[in-house]
Formats: structure tokens, C-alpha cells, sequence
């Protein structure tokens, strides 16, 4: 048997908690949330309490926001790694240059180009959400033979 939606989502809220250090106090207070409604939530036995379905957009509220912190400095790295890596193609040779270009797919640079333009304010996004249709090909000339 699978265990319940509820359940999966505290024991994510739980090992959260755990990683961040929280008590049962500061997650109450993260949630706006009464501290007895969250400490009955992981309760064992008969008094436990399943949490509302408001409480479950709370909590899944917090959860994605806690993984959007983490992927954003995850994003800052590879970023960082990026311009460090672009910065040698910069300033060597134009030949250096040249072999970059034909391993990358100009399409692909530019998608990513724009989404990062545009993921820095929601209105844009949203727009150009809506009207990018491309694709990411995963830099489709690195699979070409030499």
C-alpha cells in the first residue's frame, strides 16, 4: 500500500525541518500556522491529525519555495562556472572560438540567452513563457561526428 498524499508531504515537511534545523515552533511560525495543529500532525498514534487541505497549500507552499532557494543557488553556481568557462573563450585565440562554435547550436545558446533575460521579472516571463515555442535541443551539433 502507498502511503497517503498527507503522509509524503510531511515526511518531506519532516526531513526539511531536520536539514534546516526547525522546531516544531519555527515551522508553526514559517506556516501561520497554530504550533498544537503542527505538533498533532506528527504525532503517533489515534491523536495524530492529517492537515486540512488549506494547511497542505501552506505546507506545499513552503516546500517549493525552500526548493526554489536551493535550485537558485545551484543555478548561481553553474552560472558562476559558465562565465569562468566563457571568459577563457574571451580572451584566447579565434580558432578557440571556432571550436566552440561548432560544438554549440547557436538555437539552443539563444533559448537560453532569453530565459535567463526574461525569468528575472515574472511579467516578461509570462509573456515570453506564452510565446516561446522552441525547443532545447541540447546542443544538437555536440552528437555530430568529427
Amino acid at each position: 500500500m502507498t502511503p497517503s498524499y498527507s503522509k509524503q508531504i510531511l515526511d518531506k515537511l519532516d526531513q526539511l525541518c531536520q536539514a534546516k534545523s526547525w522546531s516544531r515552533n519555527v515551522l508553526a511560525s514559517k506556516l501561520g500556522i497554530p504550533l498544537g495543529t503542527v505538533k498533532k500532525w506528527f504525532l503517533q498514534g489515534e491523536s495524530k491529525r492529517d492537515p486540512s487541505p488549506s494547511h497542505l497549500e501552506k505546507i506545499t507552499d513552503l516546500l517549493t519555495a525552500e526548493e526554489g532557494h536551493a535550485r537558485a543557488v545551484k543555478a548561481k553556481l553553474l552560472l558562476l562556472l559558465l562565465e569562468d568557462e566563457l571568459r577563457w573563450f574571451k580572451d584566447t585565440s579565434v580558432a578557440a572560438r571556432e571550436a566552440l562554435r561548432e560544438e554549440l547550436d547557436p538555437a539552443d545558446i539563444g533559448y537560453i540567452s532569453s530565459l535567463l533575460t526574461m525569468i528575472g521579472e515574472e511579467e516578461k516571463f509570462r509573456r515570453w513563457l506564452a510565446l516561446s515555442t522552441y525547443k532545447f535541443n541540447y546542443f544538437k551539433k555536440a552528437g555530430k561526428p568529427a
